[in-house]
């Protein structure tokens, strides 16, 4: 999909989208917690971030309220009756990956290990899926 005119118009790493346009997000057991987009909007997740979760806790705060303690950071939550689990998270990705064939299984990850957003200092991390190899720049 990177060579076919699409969302993936280029092999190049695009900013995250609104965190607010997300399908959907999970925490894994390493720590990270992923957020899940639809950049070719078909109803299937084809780009992915991952974020530091830098503490959990359940609360009766508000989620604003919580937020006012963690400037700069991310906060997702689940509510749980009268009170709310949450996650804070780093404010921006430490990686992106991409699952071009949309499969489920990441093709292709970079790390951002400044944690600055899209910019250009990313690098390639692994191709989980096995589609590319460690040397990126000859695909």
């Amino acid at each position: 999909m990177f060579l076919a005119p699409s969302a993936w118009g280029s092999a190049y790493l695009v900013a995250e989208p609104p965190v607010a346009s997300q399908m959907n997000w999970d925490v894994s057991p390493n720590g990270m917690l992923s957020i899940s987009y639809d950049l070719d909007f078909n109803g299937m997740a084809d780009f992915h971030t991952m974020r530091v979760v830098v503490e959990s806790f359940y609360s009766d705060q508000t989620v604003v309220e919580v937020g006012g303690g963690f400037p700069n950071h991310s906060i997702f939550f689940v509510p749980y009756g009268q009170q709310w689990f949450y996650y804070v998270v780093t404010g921006q990705p430490l990686f992106y990956s991409y699952d071009v064939d949309e499969d489920g299984t990441w093709d292709i990850m970079y790390k951002d290990v400044s944690e600055d957003s899209v910019n250009g200092n990313e690098v390639f991390y692994a191709s989980p899926s096995g589609m590319f190899t460690g040397d990126f720049n000859n695909f």
